[in-house]
């Protein structure tokens, strides 16, 4: 595990009340478009906090699996909601190769480091079967106020860089926009393993 990561993980740890309270919102537009390119049925959720994305995907009839690596919010998704749940660390995923028809990575991508990004996405092509589909929602380059206490660490990117990561790991944009939700600017791409 990354040093930047136990961090991560710690605050989640402390504060996973309040997250699963305010912030575990199902943007089922966002997560619609997303199911609506999969050609298969075994989706993986990376980071999936509290598990209510992994739930959504269950109720539509997909086979979801959710990783996170705080114990207690995995804990809360295998008391809470339906799918499988297990506690993993997204840069040492054990997977089979081309397991995946999709994978959903919904503000997950802001929790690595900006030069770690490109390997994640390697992974995920990795274990993703041909044309499989991988869904992203990430933090837009912006101003952001810090919150005292506040250990994550929280990167934003901007389009064009991921593009180009997407593009350099053989994935090709099949949507892409940017939004805004909670006063902030995000990132929504899809795109699919060639």
């Amino acid at each position: 595990m990354k040093k930047y990561t136990k961090k991560t993980v710690k605050f989640y740890d402390l504060h996973s009340k309040e997250y699963i309270q305010h912030s575990a919102v199902v943007l089922e537009d966002k997560i619609n478009k997303f199911i609506g390119f999969l050609g298969g049925k075994k989706i993986l959720d990376v980071a999936c906090g509290p598990g209510h994305d992994t739930d959504y995907l269950v109720r539509k009839g997909f086979d979801c699996l959710g990783i996170d690596l705080s114990e207690k919010m995995i804990n809360f998704a295998k008391k809470n909601y339906k799918g499988k749940f297990q506690v993993m660390d997204f840069f040492d995923m054990k997977f089979r190769d081309s397991y995946f028809n999709g994978i959903w990575c919904s503000s997950a991508l802001v929790h690595a480091e900006k030069r770690d990004v490109p390997q994640l996405l390697k992974n995920f092509n990795k274990i993703l079967r041909k044309n499989g589909i991988l869904g992203i929602i990430t933090p837009s380059k912006q101003d952001r106020i810090k919150r005292k206490n506040d250990t994550r660490i929280f990167t934003m990117l901007n389009m064009k860089d991921l593009k180009k990561w997407l593009a350099d790991n053989n994935f090709e944009i099949i949507f892409s926009k940017t939004f805004i939700y909670g006063n902030m600017k995000w990132i929504f791409i899809i795109s699919r393993k060639e």
